[in-house]
């Protein structure tokens, strides 16, 4: 299988850190410079840069650059998110593939606990995250839910592997995403989710809830996505504000 092009460079990156080329406290060249390098596209430095933090190699400061961060890769997974592009790039650096597909109606108790509208049409899909190089351990379970009158977009998120499906939905429909609402919470895998995540049952994991909403506010998809302990951390970067 030939590598894709994200990958390539994200591991010369990581090469020239773990060699010294660039150490820790050092920025990284421009997107510009490295495209230029390594002949590819912005598009695609920027997901190889996600990559690199996904590793814990290094960190994004907007109007400062790519600062190197450690110079040997985490265990895990490690990811930033500060952005709808943030998001973006992490969906582009795994595959999704999709296990069940599911149309309801949502009840007033299933409506209720997952803040839908009771009575209104729905469909989820349900998937497992990989990473291209970790194949044998899916990073994790999601449950993406979504109104019936997007349901369309269900055979292009199977196609579209790398592609929120928020994200699919802003494209097809003419939405925008206007905010995004994120939940992180501590839970305990199931046995089922165990199961089909190679993991042992009964131990934490790491819940995240995500509700896109439009410019008009109103829900496009909420996602629910469910990380065993030791596959994911996610960071979150806290800045002073100017007084």
């Amino acid at each position: 299988m030939i590598p894709v092009r994200y990958l390539v460079v994200a591991r010369a990156l990581s090469d020239a850190i773990n060699n010294g080329q660039y150490p820790v406290g050092s920025l990284l060249p421009t997107e510009f410079e490295l495209s230029e390098m390594y002949q590819v596209s912005r598009h695609t430095v920027r997901a190889a840069i996600a990559r690199l933090q996904e590793q814990g190699l290094v960190s994004r400061k907007k109007r400062v650059g790519t600062r190197v961060t450690s110079s040997t890769a985490q265990q895990g997974y490690s990811q930033a998110l500060a952005s709808l592009s943030d998001l973006a790039h992490l969906a582009q650096t795994q595959t999704r593939e999709i296990k069940t597909v599911e149309h309801f109606i949502a009840e007033l108790s299933v409506a209720k606990a997952l803040g839908l509208e009771p009575g209104r049409k729905y469909f989820r899909v349900s998937s497992i995250r990989t990473d291209s190089e970790h194949p044998g351990q899916p990073i994790c379970w999601t449950d993406v839910y979504a109104p019936e009158e997007y349901a369309a977009v269900i055979p292009l998120a199977k196609e579209r592997k790398g592609v929120l499906i928020a994200a699919i939905i802003e494209m097809e429909f003419g939405q925008t995403i206007s905010t995004v609402e994120q939940r992180v919470e501590a839970v305990l895998l199931t046995e089922t989710l165990a199961q089909v995540l190679n993991s042992p049952a009964g131990e934490p994991a790491l819940q995240i809830t995500r509700i896109y909403r439009d410019q008009d506010n109103q829900m496009m998809a909420r996602s629910v996505t469910i990380h065993p302990r030791e596959r994911f951390t996610l960071v979150m970067q806290i800045a002073r504000e100017n007084i």
